[in-house]
């Protein structure tokens, strides 16, 4: 059995990540429980995984009795101090924004692997943070989607060079509009994303592609590998999540419905994988599959970068 720290229990990706505790309680106990200010939801989830630590950032007015069992931290510092009590053997970090660099280093001192969705942390600190994990020894392993993908894929490279990675984006829930309407969309509008269930936040990025460009940054450091060979695709039905083309051509794809529990579960259970009932692909129901290149002049977070090898494809970076 493994034990897990959720550090960011009550969001999108620690919801599902504790869905997948509930299916496999011979594998994993979720020992650490972390929230920023969501008490009533944190309490709730203590009652029912009973972990040894549980943290909030904000400090509630009252601790009810019944979750009184385990150790407390309030406050900034919580987290960090919540993971050092609890010597998880893996932390999930899915702190959104930057305030999860602080947490992502510090497992790397007491984890035996991170299970990384705060792709924040490599924006802001990639390179030192993937250097402290080289010299620990400690696994990264990507629990965004499109990295998920990428890290599957490159399981079968066998030592062989990559000639580069192209990262699928869904294009969000403005992906048709015109530059006028999208100046005018509203808070509802940008939410309602067409094919995934996330949180508000990263929607919201999704839907300006601010989130692809953050993710060109995180491959690059996850990977080692340079923004010229990371490619941006829009792919609509959002089935292909990621893919890495070799040198000789070939190119490895990672396929499935949207559902963030396949990649939460892979790096939970790596290199194993655990069923989750997860909804098999209806290729006959698909279709086709659509491909676009990105539009930098709709969403200018993602800009050309110049000639690629083939005058057929145009090659993307971020420009932040």
């Amino acid at each position: 059995m493994r034990t897990i720290a959720i550090l960011g229990a009550t969001g999108s990706i620690g919801t599902q990540a504790l869905d997948i505790v509930r299916r496999y309680p011979e594998r994993f106990r979720a020992n650490c429980l972390t929230a920023n200010a969501s008490s009533e939801k944190l309490f709730e989830l203590v009652r029912q995984f009973r972990p040894d630590v549980a943290a909030l950032n904000a400090e509630p007015d009252h601790i009810p009795e019944d979750v009184r069992f385990c150790q407390w931290f309030f406050g900034p510092d919580s987290t960090v101090k919540a993971l050092e009590a609890a010597k998880s053997m893996d932390a999930l970090c899915a702190i959104v924004g930057i305030a999860g660099l602080d947490a992502v280093w510090r497992a790397l001192d007491v984890c035996q692997r991170v299970l990384l969705a705060n792709k924040e942390a490599l924006v802001t600190g990639g390179g030192l943070v993937m250097k402290k994990a080289a010299e620990r020894g400690i696994p990264m392993l990507p629990v965004d989607s499109e990295h998920s993908a990428i890290f599957q894929c490159l399981q079968a490279r066998q030592g062989n060079p990559v000639r580069r990675l192209l990262l699928t984006c869904s294009g969000g829930a403005l992906r048709d509009w015109d530059r006028d309407r999208i100046y005018n969309a509203t808070v509802r509008d940008v939410l309602a994303h067409p094919t995934w269930n996330m949180g508000g936040k990263i929607t919201v990025d999704c839907a300006t592609r601010v989130n692809k460009g953050l993710e060109v940054i995180e491959a690059h450091h996850l990977f080692d590998m340079p923004a010229e060979k990371i490619d941006v695709v829009i792919h609509p039905q959002s089935v292909i999540h990621s893919m890495v083309e070799f040198e000789d051509g070939a190119v490895l794809a990672q396929l499935g419905m949207p559902d963030m529990r396949g990649p939460i579960g892979y790096a939970m259970g790596y290199p194993g994988r655990l069923p989750y009932d997860a909804k098999p692909v209806d290729f006959f129901a698909l279709g086709h599959l659509d491909f676009r290149a990105p539009d930098g002049e709709r969403f200018p977070c993602l800009s050309p970068s110049g000639a690629s090898r083939r005058s057929s494809n145009r090659r993307w970076t971020p420009c932040l």
